[in-house]
């Protein structure tokens, strides 16, 4: 099987083939913006696993994705699709009148294509029911994590930044009451006095949530207090975390300087 990786998947260690740039200016984006769709070697692939993560440029990503999907489709290549990190995610429901469950209609639109298999590490919505309709296996990078942090820091507690952890990892947290993009409220009390502590949830956006844990469980006497996430998606919440905790342990699912831990092994098991 053939490794192809989308243009937001490039960071990634693998041994896999890339889109080509235009032959005229050597890009893959014209100047309106609009991209260039072109895999010279498709003629000579049957199977493919294709690679792509959400972030950054969602949208612009997606345009590479379902042109690449197309063009596999025309040439009768068998297609697996795995996502580092899945753009959308988080819309996963409807959550006002008139809104669109997008990561569904997402979902909804690669498997029209003769996708066999979905692979999605951490995926937002892998708590939701509605995706058992669909053929989507998880892969999970928390165990990648753990080794990172076991080499690192003795005898801790995990602990999730808020009810959401829970759902998703079902690991301990707190009551998360929002105030705002960047603002947040936690109740409830974990017995993690002169405890090392590991905050893990699946991504980091604008931080405000890691923050707010940090910040409690030193009130509560936490020695050590690291952070940990999966998908590592604004910049901004990334250098907000890092300037907060002991430490940071992200994976590279999305491309970003402070990624320490590979996923690269995770991919690997969409090839068996």
């Amino acid at each position: 099987m053939e490794i192809i990786v989308t243009p937001t998947a490039e960071h990634l260690e693998l041994d896999a083939a890339r889109l080509n740039s235009h032959p005229q200016n050597e890009s893959r984006l014209f100047p309106d913006g609009e991209v260039y769709v072109q895999l010279e070697s498709v003629a000579d692939i049957e199977s493919a696993l294709v690679v792509h993560s959400g972030q950054p440029c969602p949208n612009q990503g997606l345009a590479y994705l379902y042109g690449l999907l197309d063009l596999l489709t025309k040439h009768d290549v068998l297609i697996t699709l795995c996502f580092t990190y899945v753009p959308y995610g988080m819309q996963d429901k409807s959550f006002y009148p008139g809104t669109v469950n997008y990561a569904r209609a997402l979902l909804d639109h690669v498997t029209r294509y003769p996708v066999r298999q979905v692979y999605a590490i951490d995926p937002h919505f892998s708590h939701r029911d509605w995706v058992a309709e669909y053929p989507v296996s998880h892969l999970h990078a928390f165990p990648l994590v753990q080794q990172r942090v076991n080499a690192d820091l003795d005898d801790y507690v995990v602990v999730g930044p808020d009810l959401g952890a829970v759902e998703r990892f079902g690991i301990p947290s707190y009551e998360k009451t929002r105030n705002g993009a960047y603002e947040v409220e936690l109740e409830g009390g974990l017995d993690i006095e002169g405890r090392n502590v590991l905050v893990f949830d699946d991504l980091i956006e604008t931080g405000g949530t890691m923050v707010a844990a940090y910040d409690r469980l030193k009130s509560q006497g936490a020695d050590t207090v690291v952070a940990a996430a999966v998908h590592g998606v604004l910049d901004e919440g990334i250098q907000r975390v890092q300037g907060t905790y002991d430490g940071l342990y992200l994976t590279n699912t999305i491309e970003t300087d402070a990624g320490n831990v590979a996923t690269e092994s995770l991919v690997q098991t969409a090839l068996e």
